[in-house]
C-alpha cells in the first residue's frame, strides 16, 4: 500500500506532499490541471523511464519519493537487490539532475531502474489508457486462471512440480548425449590405468620396502660374503680375537687368587667371550645360509621396476596408488552406468513424460471448466458497467510435448459488439475497456492483488448515467480490500472517496505550478456538485444532488 508521495520539481510540481487512504483515493480536476503528472511521477518512481525534460524550468533536478507498507512477501527480493527489509515499510526515491544523472534507492541502498521495476510491479498496478500489456499478455491469463479456484491452483502446483522433475531429466539426457564420446574416451584411459594397476599385483603397501631391501643385499652379495668371511677370520682365527680374549679371561681369572676384586673384571671379560663367541656363531651361520641366485636377482629388479612405475605414475607411494585404483574403479563403474545402462534413465524419462502429459490433460480440462466460470463472471461484471454486449472467453491450445505452462497457447478471446468475432483480447479491446475488464478481474480476483496499490487513469471515460454508477460501486467495494488511486472526471467515480484530492493549477510569483489539495467532507461534496452542475460555486439543488449521489455509490 502506498502510505504517501512527495513530488518535487517535476515538470508543473513544485513541491507536493500527498498522504493517502488505505482505501479509494479519487483525484479530480480540470482538464489540464495535471492530474495526469501525478500518475506519470507515480510511474517514474516505479522504474519508468525518466527524462530531464521533466525537470521543472529553473531546477536542477526533480524528486519523487513513496512510502510503502512491505509485505513479508517482498523480503527476498529487497534482499536479492540488497536492500535492508525494513520495519515494515519500503521507502523509495528517484532523483535526476539536469545532466542526466539518476539516482535510486530502495531503504537508503542504491539500485538500478531495473530493479526498481522489478519491485515497483509487486507495489502497484499502474492501469492507464495506453499502457495495458501485463493484463492483455498471454502470461498474465495464466496466472489469473491458475489462481481463480483452489482445486485448479493444486493442480497447476501438481504440474509444475512434475514438469520440473521432468526438465531436470530431460537436461540430463541431453547432457549425456553431448558428452557421450567425452565420457566414452574417459572409460578407456580408466579401463587401462586400473588393469596396468591390477598386472602389477601389489601385494601390501610396503611391499617396495621388502623388495628394496631384498634387493640391496642381493646386489651386493659378493661385498658381503668377502667382508663376512674377514670379519670371521678376524674373530676365530689363530691369533683372532676370540683365541686373544680367551687367554686374557685365563690370566685375570688366574690373579683372583692374590686379588678378589679383580673377579668382577674377569666376569665382564668371560661375558665378552661369550659374546664374541655368539657373534662367531650368528655369522658363520648367516654365511652357511646366504645364497646368490641370478634368477632371484633379475626377478628382483624387475619387481622394482615394476613398482616404481606405478608410484610414479600415481603414486608417490604404494599406498596412494591402490587409492587410486579404487577411485578408479569406482568412477569407471558410475560411466559404465551412465554410458551402456542408461536405458533406465531413458524407460524413466519416458515414463514421466508420459506422467506429466497427463497431469497437463487433468491440469488443461480444470482451466477449461474454472476459466469458463471466470469468464463468464467477469463478463456479467462488464454488463453491470454498459459494456451489454461484451463476451470473453477462454481458448486453449494443447500441448504435444510438455511445456512450462502445461498448454501450448493460453488467452482471453474477446469481443465487445454484437456480431464482431471474438479475437485476443489485446488486438481488439479500446483503451476504455482494457480498463473497465481490467477492474472486473480486480474485483473478482482480489484476493491476487490485497498487497498491492491499483491505480486507474480516467477508468470512466466515455461512459456515463447508470453505468458510470456501477462503475464506481465496483471501485468502491474494490477498495474495501485493495488500495485504490483513480483519476476521474465523473461525479458517480469521484463520489465513492475516502480521501478526495482536487489538482488545482495556480500561478505563483508569475510561474504556473499545480498543487495537490486533500478536500474536507464538506469541500468533496462541493467538488462533485460543481462536476455534476460545471458552476463554482454549486447551486443548492447541485449540492444535493451530490450528497444523493454519494448515499447511493456508498450504499
Amino acid at each position: 500500500m502506498l502510505q504517501s508521495l512527495h513530488i518535487m520539481n517535476f515538470a508543473i510540481i513544485e513541491d507536493t506532499w500527498i498522504e493517502l487512504s488505505p482505501g479509494a483515493n479519487v483525484f479530480t480536476g480540470e482538464t489540464g490541471s495535471g492530474k495526469s503528472i501525478l500518475m506519470d511521477a507515480l510511474a517514474i518512481l516505479l522504474g519508468r523511464r525518466a527524462s530531464v525534460e521533466l525537470i521543472r524550468s529553473g531546477k536542477d533536478f526533480f524528486r519523487v519519493e513513496g512510502v510503502f507498507s512491505s509485505d513479508p512477501s517482498l523480503t527476498p527480493l529487497l534482499e536479492d537487490m540488497g536492500a535492508d527489509a525494513g520495519e515494515g515499510e519500503i521507502i523509495i526515491s528517484r532523483r535526476m539532475n539536469r545532466n542526466g544523472r539518476g539516482i535510486c534507492t530502495v531503504n537508503g541502498s542504491l539500485c538500478t531502474v531495473k530493479q526498481l521495476e522489478r519491485l515497483g510491479s509487486r507495489l502497484v498496478r499502474l492501469h492507464e489508457q495506453n499502457d495495458n500489456s501485463e493484463l492483455l499478455s498471454p502470461e498474465f491469463c495464466r496466472y489469473l486462471v491458475d489462481h481463480s479456484d483452489a482445486e485448479l491452483h493444486s493442480a497447476w502446483e501438481a504440474y509444475d512440480r512434475l514438469f520440473s522433475q521432468w526438465k531436470t531429466l530431460r537436461d540430463s539426457l541431453d547432457q549425456f548425449q553431448k558428452r557421450k564420446q567425452e565420457r566414452e574416451r574417459r572409460l578407456d584411459i580408466l579401463q587401462w590405468e586400473i588393469d596396468q594397476i591390477r598386472r602389477g599385483e601389489i601385494r601390501s603397501p610396503d611391499e617396495d620396502e621388502e623388495v628394496k631391501s631384498r634387493l640391496t643385499r642381493m646386489e651386493n652379495h659378493e661385498k658381503i660374503y668377502v667382508e663376512l668371511h674377514r670379519a670371521l677370520a678376524l674373530l676365530s682365527g689363530d691369533d683372532g680375537v676370540q683365541s686373544r680374549l680367551a687367554e686374557t679371561v685365563r690370566r685375570v681369572s688366574g690373579l683372583e687368587k692374590f686379588d678378589p676384586s679383580l673377579g668382577q673384571t674377569g666376569g665382564t671379560l668371560q661375558s665378552a667371550l661369550y659374546g664374541v663367541e655368539d657373534a662367531i656363531s650368528e655369522l658363520g651361520d648367516y654365511a652357511e645360509s646366504a645364497e646368490f641366485s641370478e634368477e632371484e636377482l633379475a626377478e628382483l629388479q624387475e619387481r622394482d621396476s615394476v613398482l616404481s612405475q606405478l608410484k610414479s605414475k600415481y603414486g608417490p607411494t604404494l599406498a596412494e596408488v591402490l587409492a587410486y585404483l579404487e577411485k578408479a574403479q569406482a568412477e569407471y563403474e558410475e560411466l559404465h552406468d551412465m554410458v551402456y545402462d542408461n536405458g533406465r534413465m531413458q524407460q524413466k524419462f519416458q515414463d514421466l513424460t508420459e506422467t506429466v502429459m497427463a497431469q497437463g490433460r487433468r491440469l488443461n480440462e480444470l482451466r477449461r471448466e474454472k476459466g469458463g466460470a471466470l469468464c463468464r463472471s467477469i463478463t456479467e461484471a462488464l454488463r453491470d458497467m454498459n459494456m451489454d454486449h461484451a463476451v470473453l472467453e477462454l481458448r486453449l491450445e494443447e500441448m504435444e510435448t510438455p511445456l512450462a505452462a502445461g498448454a501450448a497457447g493460453m488467452d482471453f478471446y474477446f469481443s465487445a459488439n454484437p456480431g464482431e468475432p471474438l479475437r485476443p483480447m489485446r488486438q481488439t479491446a479500446s483503451g476504455g475497456e482494457i480498463s473497465r475488464i481490467a477492474l472486473a478481474i480486480e474485483d473478482i480476483m482480489a484476493h491476487l492483488f490485497s498487497c498491492q496499490t491499483l491505480v486507474f487513469d480516467e477508468i470512466d471515460t466515455g461512459i456515463s448515467g447508470g453505468a458510470a454508477l456501477r462503475v464506481a460501486r465496483k471501485i468502491r467495494h474494490l477498495s474495501q480490500s485493495v488500495q485504490v488511486l483513480c483519476i476521474t472526471h465523473m461525479p458517480q467515480t469521484a463520489s465513492m472517496a475516502d480521501a478526495h484530492y482536487s489538482i488545482r493549477k495556480l500561478v505563483a510569483e508569475g510561474r504556473t505550478l499545480t498543487r495537490a489539495v486533500l478536500l474536507s467532507p464538506e469541500e468533496h461534496i462541493q467538488d462533485i456538485a460543481w462536476m455534476i452542475s460545471g458552476n463554482r460555486p454549486p447551486n443548492e439543488s447541485a449540492v444535493q444532488s451530490a450528497r444523493e449521489l454519494q448515499e447511493a455509490v456508498r450504499r
